[in-house]
């Protein structure tokens, strides 16, 4: 009872935090804009560059916040482990995801069937989606993603699998990258909290599965996730989703 109560203050206590941080940083946006869409011609080149670095710096710090709130909600929501349609689920995460694919003019084709899991649906979605965003982002310059998703079965459990044509991981790095804040590249390069990953391996294993990564360096990587498996009847087709 004490752990539950200190767990509450806790969430209360985040929010609180992200709702006061969020306050003045949405103030900075919005300032930093007006100032360069109605101050532009006052100003000279230097000025406009400081105030989008402004503006970009506090984006990038919102982002970071909403991020910071995920990782935190994944260990005080109460979670209903059920039978999940493991398929439907990277649906959903595609359709969140249509305006970044569509952008980056990437090609992500889906090997189904993709057998069923146990997990909680809502969770799984965003888990889908924090690593497509990663097999989009990070790509060679003029390199269009490529990304394939497949599932096997390993005794109880399903694996997923996402094969990208990125930049690849080096073998010292393939463990850190599932920590809060691990960038390997600066932001400059690639943008990002450093957070996705973290919360895909917080999220999978408090649904009691496992995450990992198999890559080369500038060949690539399959990264996967691993759930315990549930009854599914589909039949076996392959598609192109975008």
């Amino acid at each position: 009872a004490e752990l539950s109560r200190s767990n509450a203050e806790l969430n209360a206590f985040a929010y609180t935090v992200a709702h006061d941080l969020r306050a003045p940083l949405r103030a900075m946006q919005g300032f930093s804009t007006a100032l360069i869409e109605d101050y532009s011609e006052r100003l000279d080149s230097t000025g406009i560059d400081y105030a989008n670095r402004i503006k970009d710096s506090s984006q990038r710090m919102d982002k970071l916040i909403q991020d910071l709130l995920a990782y935190s909600r994944l260990s005080s929501d109460e979670m209903r482990i059920e039978p999940v349609n493991l398929q439907g689920v990277v649906i959903e995460a595609l359709l969140q995801l249509e305006a970044e694919v569509k952008e980056s003019d990437a090609k992500i084709t889906v090997k189904k069937p993709i057998a069923q899991v146990t997990g909680h649906h809502a969770t799984l979605i965003q888990m889908v989606a924090n690593l497509l965003t990663n097999a989009l982002k990070f790509v060679d310059k003029g390199i269009k993603p490529r990304v394939l998703i497949w599932s096997e079965e390993r005794e109880d459990y399903v694996r997923l699998w996402f094969e990208d044509n990125g930049i690849g991981i080096s073998p010292e790095y393939q463990k850190r990258i599932f920590n809060v804040f691990e960038r390997l590249h600066g932001v400059e390069a690639y943008p990002g909290t450093g957070i996705g990953l973290a919360i895909v391996r917080k999220g999978i294993e408090f649904l009691g599965g496992r995450v990992g990564v198999e890559s080369i360096l500038s060949q690539g990587s399959k990264f996967w996730i691993e759930l315990p498996k549930a009854a599914e009847e589909t039949n076996p087709r392959e598609e192109k989703v975008a």
